[in-house]
């Protein structure tokens, strides 16, 4: 077995507002990390910190971009134990979406369609939430319940098998117990 985390956050940019002004959601972003360093998130998001558009699929740290500017940015995160077959299915999914990311597009009209519980889904466009649970669908390490393109962050943090490890500041986040190298909570 082995771990996987979901990052859940709630920033002060455009999109994160717009998002909670229409679902009030505690978050708003959802990225999934393959170890607890989360240096590496893997997401669908704005490409460029400065800018909105273009976006896609993208990699994230909670060390510099969007995430490492914010100190106080809530965030939560949940552990999901997955078996050996699953995580190498993962990470070969994860490797195709980086290696094509040029391929890939944010779903705008994603958004609202799932707002409005409406199943929309284009080849190759994905937002955030979307994305995570499709990777994880995919790889096996979830049983798939839900179309994924309805699917919000905050769904994200009742799946079965997700445990929450942790929740507070993003700048919390970043501390680590380096004797056991796990988070302190």
């Amino acid at each position: 077995m082995k771990s996987i985390y979901i990052l859940l956050t709630k920033s002060t940019t455009i999109c994160s507002k717009i998002v909670y002004m229409a679902t009030r959601s505690e978050f708003t972003h959802a990225a999934i990390s393959l170890d607890q360093s989360f240096t590496e998130l893997y997401t669908f998001g704005r490409k460029y910190k400065r800018l909105l558009l273009p976006a896609g699929f993208a990699k994230e740290s909670v060390y510099k971009g969007v995430l490492g500017d914010s100190d106080d940015m809530r965030c939560a995160v949940y552990e999901l134990k997955i078996s050996d077959r699953a995580h190498k299915r993962l990470v070969r999914l994860l490797k195709s979406f980086e290696m094509n990311k040029e391929r890939y597009r944010y779903s705008i009209m994603g958004l609202p369609m799932c707002q409005f519980n409406r199943v929309y889904e284009r080849e190759d466009y994905f937002f955030c939430s979307q994305f995570v649970y499709y990777a994880l669908s995919e790889s096996g390490a979830i049983v798939k319940n839900h179309e994924p393109s309805l699917v919000r962050p905050m769904d994200l943090s009742r799946l079965p098998e997700a445990k929450e490890i942790f929740k507070g500041r993003i700048s919390s986040l970043r501390v680590r117990d380096l004797s056991l190298g796990n988070l302190i909570t």
